[in-house]
């Protein structure tokens, strides 16, 4: 009954996991549920027909490098309960109408920031009579050219709903994979009744579903207008990047029976090194974080041929089963394919429409459930195979008949009693006449016989020890739990109860139990004293019969 008690809660737990993870995509969509209209015919695109000062026309889609100022006219347009929107990565941004400054983003952040805030959404109110929009830009990194997004002149709150709207299938994802990640930690802290090495597989490809849900979710500029505080969301993002690679690889190694391979210790050096580098030399003032982003890169890079050479090493050398490695290369595939796409367009600049993170995505979340269903479908045969293996360890060391531990689970607990070295007393007894039982009233008779003696006795010294059926008619007591004034407290119950039963049950011959014990100390012989613990029940025995008046 225990055990499919725990078989039932492990459905159950499995059920309600799938529910939280519907529940929390219905929340999403109700949160940040936009109004039912997109951009409204009303909304000006504001990404083209910049003009600066030398009369060179820009486009905010591909601005060159270096700092500019331009003007955009809004003359004959309808600009009022409008404010100018766009979307900014690493530039810092000033904005005047009519030549008269109304916004300004330059934020001076703690050093242990960096010099970049990452995303950042402004809504920036434009007086109605403005004729001239002036926008000077000044990119963080000399490098590279601003980066400016999305730009129009738009009700604010029409604009928000419109991200929010189209961020959404994003955000459902990154969501849904950090909830992953939670259940399948989860499933790893309580995961105790499975085998060990199978814990590091829901422990790492939690983490690994975690970080990747909170690195992409950066795109999706929500975190970023939730909390108005960008850095925060892009050192948040940085850290994710680094310690992404670990993980993966350690869920790779570990599926392929390769925990202690030399990669997975150099992979972790690798980590910490960049960890610790990126945060000194960011504070030192030496190299921005941003800078030591490439480094990041270089390690999931490396990663990825790590988790190839893993999984062609095992089919190779037969480490890892057929179909588990056909499961595992299913899922690995597209998020090789995914995270590999991502990187070359980030190091192409070619992120601006999908996003750094949009390959990803799809290639770790087929990833995530393929693996994920399959460790739920192992975990769920494991947990069948150990229950399995507990009911048959229980019928070998279970006397059928009366359920008490039979006679091998007694040889056993002599070789602990031997080896812990602990005192107690051994208490021999007999069941009397009951071979007169079996030959008048037959063996049925002589079976109720035994088993209520069995359980009257298991009854008496249950606080005391343990009862054990040795024999057709004998039975072992160990009282570990108390000593001689216990042990005969035990006994005269053990007498109460078998002349209530004598008067409930009025078998044909009365039940009698004989009885003797004797002490066991560390310094003398384990079988001397079960010897001596025998005479005296025979003793006893002899007097019971002499007694007895059938």
């Amino acid at each position: 009954m225990k055990k499919q008690k725990k078989r039932s809660s492990w459905i159950l737990m499995d059920m309600s996991a799938l529910f939280v993870i519907a529940l929390l995509l219905l929340m999403v969509a109700v949160c940040f549920d936009a109004p039912e209209k997109q951009f409204s015919e009303s909304a000006i695109n504001m990404m083209t027909q910049w003009e600066a000062a030398d009369g060179e026309n820009y486009s905010l889609e591909a601005l060159p490098k270096g700092n500019i100022v331009m003007t955009h006219s809004l003359e004959g347009m309808e600009i009022a309960d409008k404010q100018f929107c766009l979307k900014s990565i690493d530039t810092f941004i000033e904005v005047a109408a009519d030549g008269k400054t109304v916004y300004t983003y330059a934020p001076e952040q703690p050093k242990f920031l960096g010099k970049s805030y990452g995303r950042y959404l402004h809504t920036i109110p434009v007086p109605p009579e403005t004729k001239k929009l002036t926008l000077s830009v000044h990119p963080i990194f000399k490098e590279a050219p601003a980066d400016l997004e999305d730009a129009v002149m738009e009700d604010a709150g029409m604009y928000m709903g419109n991200l929010y709207r189209k961020a959404l299938p994003d955000y459902s994802v990154c969501l849904l994979m950090v909830t992953f990640g939670i259940v399948m930690l989860f499933m790893g802290v309580t995961n105790k009744n499975l085998k060990q090495e199978n814990d590091m597989n829901f422990y790492s490809l939690g983490t690994f579903a975690v970080l990747n849900g909170l690195w992409a979710v950066n795109d999706t500029y929500i975190l970023q207008a939730l909390t108005q505080f960008p850095a925060m969301i892009k050192l948040l993002n940085y850290l994710c990047l680094i310690f992404n690679a670990y993980p993966s690889i350690s869920f790779i190694a570990s599926a392929t029976n390769h925990k202690n391979t030399v990669l997975l210790k150099i992979l972790r050096v690798l980590v910490v090194v960049n960890f610790t580098l990126t945060l000194l030399l960011n504070a030192w003032g030496i190299c921005d974080m941003h800078y030591m982003l490439n480094v990041s890169l270089a390690i999931i890079a490396l990663s990825i041929c790590m988790a190839i050479y893993l999984l062609i090493r095992a089919v190779r050398h037969k480490s890892i089963d057929k179909h588990f490695a056909q499961t595992l290369g299913t899922g690995i595939g597209p998020a090789v394919i995914g995270i590999s796409a991502d990187l070359i367009r980030y190091k192409i600049g070619e992120n601006h429409i999908l996003g750094t993170s949009a390959f990803t995505r799809i290639g770790v979340l087929i990833f995530l459930l393929v693996l994920g269903i399959h460790l739920i479908h192992e975990r769920h045969r494991l947990t069948i195979e150990r229950n399995r293996a507990e009911i048959m360890a229980k019928m070998a060391y279970t006397d059928g008949l009366t359920e008490l531990h039979n006679r091998i689970a007694f040889s056993e607990k002599e070789k602990e009693i031997c080896s812990n070295e602990k005192s107690c007393v051994v208490v021999q007894l007999d069941v009397n006449f009951l071979k007169k039982v079996n030959d008048v009233y037959g063996h049925a008779e002589g079976d109720r016989h035994i088993i209520a003696a069995a359980h009257i006795i298991r009854d008496s010294f249950e606080k005391i020890g343990i009862c054990y059926r040795t024999g057709g008619d004998e039975f072992i007591v160990v009282a570990e739990y108390g000593g001689k004034t216990e042990t005969e407290n035990a006994l005269e119950e053990m007498q109460r109860k078998i002349h209530a039963y004598n008067n409930r049950e009025k078998p044909p011959v009365p039940l009698e139990i004989a009885y003797g014990y004797a002490e066991y100390t560390p310094s003398e012989e384990l079988t001397e004293v079960e010897r001596l613990a025998d005479q005296r029940m025979y003793t006893c025995k002899k007097k019971m019969k002499a007694a007895a008046l059938y």
